[in-house]
């Protein structure tokens, strides 16, 4: 029995294709049709080839790495906040898994770490795309890398830069027809748990909010209004501030499920009872809301759907493909759990 190493020699006899085919196909070239490069990669995997990745680097400059900068939870960090980078990352590297690339984490405590780690990854190429999430609605990260002309895919928009690569829920969509229910249903004292003001989300948010309740005939309250970190406590304490307003809120619509878990930890706190007193709507992307007590109405958006594209559009914004095409915008589902009128 032979034990010299496979080659992309031996795949082209095996497959009876070109070794110019092979070496494009193990390259992840786009000139290459998905059913050869998925004939290469079985015959690959079946005589036990393995692709020398640091001498298509020298070749080719290339790194086959995809760096996920996010944020981490920090040491000694316990309160909840929703979904979380492993979440991410999971749909992300499935997305890459049948490709040479990996995704590298580079985890950041907050926005200053982000920026300086982009900013490495750029300067010394350490990665050949990138992928950010917590978009600011005049992201810098978003303009160092447009500046150096490399491939990006944001989790989130931007406002204020110029046209780039993104995956993102419809938070205006989900806002106008959130509140719209809402009022329908009764409501005109309806609170927004949103998340800290910097980030791209929560001002779409807030604009929406304004814009349904003008739509309703409500009038705009900015003691309904709410923004911090998106953890239980934030819920809670809002709740429990808000509900001995004069007129409280019969409502509230949280940005993430952690803080809507709070906000029902204070209705239990402030004897407040759930269909009677007040109502809890969320956002949520892992459907734990489904087993609150009582389950709430929420719009329902899987992280697995945002986090395959993110990896699949950073593939083909590292083939060249423009950025123009790269952006989608996702309608999560309303699954309703309650009528969430009041009870008489």
């Amino acid at each position: 029995m032979s034990t010299q190493r496979p080659t992309i020699k031996t795949i082209a006899q095996d497959t009876g294709l070109s070794i110019a085919t092979v070496s494009k196909a193990l390259n992840n070239s786009p000139q290459v049709r998905p059913e050869t490069r998925e004939l290469v990669l079985k015959s690959a995997a079946r005589v036990g080839y393995e692709l020398n990745l640091h001498g298509v680097q020298l070749r080719t400059g290339k790194t086959y790495q995809v760096a996920a900068v996010m944020t981490a939870p920090a040491a000694g960090e316990s309160e909840w906040e929703g979904v979380e980078y492993a979440q991410l990352l999971s749909g992300i590297s499935f997305a890459l898994e049948e490709t040479p690339y990996r995704v590298a984490l580079h985890p950041v405590r907050d926005f200053t770490e982000s920026l300086a780690a982009v900013r490495q990854i750029v300067t010394l190429r350490k990665a050949d795309g990138i992928i950010i999430s917590g978009t600011r609605t005049d992201d810098p990260r978003v303009q160092l890398m447009q500046d150096a002309d490399f491939p990006f895919v944001t989790y989130g928009m931007t406002l204020s830069n110029g046209v780039h690569a993104f995956v993102d829920q419809d938070n205006r969509q989900m806002i106008l027809a959130a509140v719209a229910r809402l009022a329908e249903r009764g409501h005109r004292r309806i609170a927004l748990i949103n998340p800290v003001a910097e980030l791209t989300y929560s001002a779409v948010r807030l604009e929406a909010y304004r814009e349904a309740l003008e739509k309703a005939g409500l009038s705009f309250d900015p003691a309904l209004v709410a923004q911090g970190r998106l953890i239980p406590a934030f819920g809670r304490e809002n709740v429990i501030a808000m509900s001995q307003m004069p007129d409280p809120p019969t409502a509230y619509i949280c940005a993430n499920e952690a803080s809507a878990l709070g906000a029902l930890s204070g209705f239990h706190a402030r004897g407040l009872v759930h269909g009677r007193d007040a109502v809890v709507n969320a956002t949520d992307d892992l459907n734990i809301s489904g087993y609150f007590a009582p389950p709430i109405t929420t719009y329902f958006l899987p992280i697995s759907t945002p986090s395959a594209l993110l990896g699949q559009f950073i593939l083909r914004r590292m083939e060249g493909e423009p950025a123009e095409r790269l952006q989608a915008l996702l309608m999560p589902d309303l699954i309703e759990r309650s009528d969430d009128r009041l009870a008489c």
